[in-house]
């Protein structure tokens, strides 16, 4: 009897450790299925992360072969340059290309694209432009006498320094020249040495200044490549890229203008709206002189992106069609069309 009791007790521990061996062998292989799902999601996740930065990859490097591609057509646009100006230069400011010239080395007369390098040459000198400066008498009546444009401002009077460089950019006013001249350098002529000093250090090896306002003489001369160079430079002072894409500026009240004088540029006297295809004309600097003819200097924006262009020696005068200003919405619409057509 007792035997018969031990041999059952040891029947049941061993059925127990069968069923806990039992239960411990499928925990384990519950544990390592869970184990082996758990691996088989996390390498497929990392899969799916390698496929996914794969794909990004390819679609980044078919972005910019596209880009790439985009870019070697924009800097090989053709552009037609049988225009009215007898110089013209056309560069893509950010890429640091020039697209296209005619006539660039040859030497010109700017008339008032000088006053491009007289406006840099003063937001540099004068630190405070709300100075004021006095209208030299002398020098403006003898301006007066040479038939140069004049801003408004009364010879002797006071006028802020900042509504002198609007007064020089907007209405070409030769008075402001002076006024800004002698103010930094006491005379006109002083003022030009400083120009051609200047000049050089920007690398505009093809040019000779006598005044600041432009007024034709046969020694005042520059090309349209190192007028380039100079508004390249300029438009990269903050202050000077304000007042050259203002197209209306009034000034503090005046002498004879107790509201302030209103100055509009010249570009938009014989054409209130500029047309561009895909972009628009920002700011630009007129000139004329019987001797230059029309003269432009401008900058605009095409598709996002800036572009300069200067050109000179159009035929025509203050009466004429403003062949300059066609010939500038002719070339940077052809840029627009180029891009268009990509």
């Amino acid at each position: 009897m007792k035997r018969g009791s031990q041999r059952k007790g040891s029947a049941k521990k061993k059925k127990r450790r069968l069923v806990f061996g039992t239960l411990i062998v499928s925990i384990f292989f519950l544990l390592a299925v869970l184990v082996g799902i758990k691996l088989k999601q996390t390498y497929d996740r990392k899969q799916e992360e390698k496929a996914r930065i794969e794909a990004e990859m390819e679609r980044k490097r078919e972005q910019e072969a596209e880009e790439m591609r985009k870019l070697e057509e924009r800097l090989n646009i053709q552009i037609n340059l049988d225009i009215y100006s007898k110089a013209a230069i056309v560069k893509d400011v950010q890429n640091n290309k020039v697209l296209a010239s005619k006539n660039a080395e040859e030497k010109i007369f700017p008339a008032s694209m000088t006053k491009i390098l007289t406006a840099l040459i003063a937001i540099e000198e004068i630190p405070n432009l709300e100075e004021k400066i006095k209208i030299p008498v002398d020098e403006v009546l003898e301006e007066y006498k040479k038939g140069a444009s004049m801003a408004g401002f009364q010879p002797g009077e006071e006028v802020l320094a900042r509504d002198l460089l609007y007064g020089l950019m907007l209405p070409s006013g030769a008075e402001c020249c002076t006024a800004l001249a002698c103010k930094i350098s006491g005379s006109e002529q002083a003022f030009a040495e400083k120009m051609n000093q200047r000049a050089k250090e920007l690398g505009m090896l093809n040019s000779n200044f006598v005044n600041a306002s432009g007024l034709h003489e046969e020694n005042h001369y520059t090309t349209v490549t190192d007028i380039m160079i100079l508004l390249e430079h300029a438009i990269k002072n903050k202050t000077f890229y304000e007042i050259f894409t203002t197209r209306s500026y009034t000034t503090a009240p005046t002498r004879s203008a107790s509201n302030g004088i209103t100055f509009e540029s010249t570009m938009y006297e014989k054409k209130s709206n500029l047309e561009v295809t895909d972009g628009e004309i920002l700011g630009g600097k007129t000139g004329f002189t019987n001797a230059a003819g029309l003269c432009l200097a401008s900058l605009a924006r095409v598709e996002g992106q800036e572009y300069l262009l200067v050109t000179a020696g159009a035929n025509g005068n203050h009466g004429t069609e403003p062949f300059h200003v066609l010939d500038a919405e002719n070339i940077y619409s052809q840029i627009g069309a180029a891009i268009q057509n990509e």
